[in-house]
């Protein structure tokens, strides 16, 4: 998990430092190699593949790669409608199918219902919602915000053991998170023109379980999002 942290951050970093050294060039006329053809669109494209490839949030290379080509040929833009759909089906499809796989493998005489809670799968595009969680074992999941956003309450839940992972995609929208206080939180969110921060009030009596931590990652693109209490 550490080593992806540093992938994630290191991909970032090298394009900002390229996109910078570039256009400080083209400002300046220097030009030690050709830079016509280097516009902001491309890359984007390299942004999102070096992304898809070596992060975890795959989400987030998609979106940059989306970006950079619907600029590039105007024309395919109806395929973000495409894009969003096969998204949504198959992100509840296979929610569905790891709810009957961790049935399952635990107790047969739970079913899948009782165990929806654990998951979070929450979309909001041009739109949003208040959602409230309820479960002795909270696993993460993901939320998605497009031109949207969403308030995600989970002071009713327990996290169950182990790290546990929720991926945050914000596009020109966001969401906020209320978590209970004494959950450990950890941050691994990419945020471009935008931002997400942990605001919970803290308490200097709380004793962290470090046996339960709830690691939040994703990316903000032009949006928002706040972890309170």
């Amino acid at each position: 998990m550490a080593w992806q942290k540093v992938k994630s951050r290191i991909v970032v970093g090298i394009i900002l430092v390229l996109m910078g050294i570039v256009y400080l060039l083209r400002n300046y006329d220097i030009f030690l190699f050709p830079v016509d053809f280097l516009t902001w669109e491309y890359f984007f494209i390299l942004f999102g593949l070096l992304l898809f490839v070596l992060s975890d949030n795959k989400t987030a290379g998609i979106v940059f790669l989306a970006i950079g080509l619907f600029n590039l040929v105007p024309g395919l833009w109806p395929l973000i409608f495409v894009i969003i759909g096969l998204y949504i089906i198959m992100k509840r499809k296979g929610s569905r199918s790891s709810y009957h796989k961790k049935d399952f493998q635990g107790d047969p005489n739970i079913s899948a219902s009782e165990n929806s809670n654990d998951f979070l799968e929450d979309v909001n595009i041009f739109g949003g919602g208040t959602k409230i969680i309820n479960t002795d074992n909270f696993k993460g999941g993901s939320v998605v915000s497009i031109f949207g956003g969403s308030d995600i309450n989970l002071m009713g839940s327990k996290l169950a053991d182990g790290e546990q992972s929720l991926e945050v995609t914000a596009i020109f929208g966001g969401s906020t998170l209320i978590i209970p206080s004494e959950w450990k939180v950890e941050l691994d969110v990419i945020s471009i023109f935008g931002g997400f921060g942990d605001k919970r009030r803290k308490d200097p009596n709380i004793v962290y379980d470090q046996n339960k931590v709830l690691v939040v990652k994703g990316l903000v693109l032009f949006g928002g999002g706040e972890i309170k209490n």
